[in-house]
């Protein structure tokens, strides 16, 4: 078994990458899932974001305030903090508990960790190697405003909690340039996963 570890800022086109590798026949582990799973209703992790954020950030019918809740965090560093410390622990364990079960249980399969923060998590070092995607900064934004509709500044807020690029890049094997279109980006996957199919045969 072979793990890469997939990590790209907002709007540079990871989820298209991460959708392409899934029909590929790649087995993802998606870390944005794994958290939203752990703030749905019934979650044990809702009543510690309760007691740290208080009750203006829950729905009447208990559930969370997605977007409200991310407008606070992006925008105060400390209480961008305090959530990764409730939620981002346990992404991570379940993360690394389930590479252990594919290992057992799936061990030809190619396993992706598709993961906004990999390195800021650490979760880089449970890949065998790990893969960045870029796009232009104004395309990136543009892709966000018109799917998400968030002003800019709240956008720009977001790409600011991430790691920065340029350090994401000396730390990552692969970097996939999302600059020239979706059929040139899923040429560069294509290539790379003949590339480690030639290295596992």
């Amino acid at each position: 078994m072979k793990v890469i570890g997939l990590t790209g800022g907002i709007g540079t086109g990871k989820s298209t990458v991460s959708e392409y590798l899934q029909q590929k026949g790649c087995f993802i582990i998606d870390a944005d899932r794994i958290s939203r799973q752990m703030t749905e209703s019934g979650s044990p992790a809702l009543e510690e974001l309760r007691d740290a954020f208080g009750d203006e950030y829950f729905k009447e019918d208990g559930s969370l305030e997605r977007a409200r809740l991310a407008a606070l965090v992006f925008a105060h560093e400390d209480k961008r903090r305090k959530l990764e410390d409730i939620i981002t622990r346990r992404v991570v364990e379940t993360i690394r508990e389930t590479v252990l079960t594919c290992k057992t249980k799936m061990p030809e399969k190619l396993v992706i960790i598709d993961a906004p923060l990999l390195f800021e998590c650490g979760l880089d070092a449970c890949a065998d190697e790990n893969w960045l995607v870029c796009a232009p900064l104004e395309a990136r934004l543009k892709r966000v405003e018109k799917r998400d509709h968030l002003p800019r500044e709240q956008i720009l807020a977001r790409i600011k909690s991430q790691i920065p690029e340029d350090e994401a890049r000396r730390r990552c094997s692969l970097v996939l340039d999302n600059s020239a279109g979706r059929s040139e980006l899923l040429a560069q996957i294509d290539r790379e996963l003949e590339r480690i199919r030639n290295e596992i045969r």
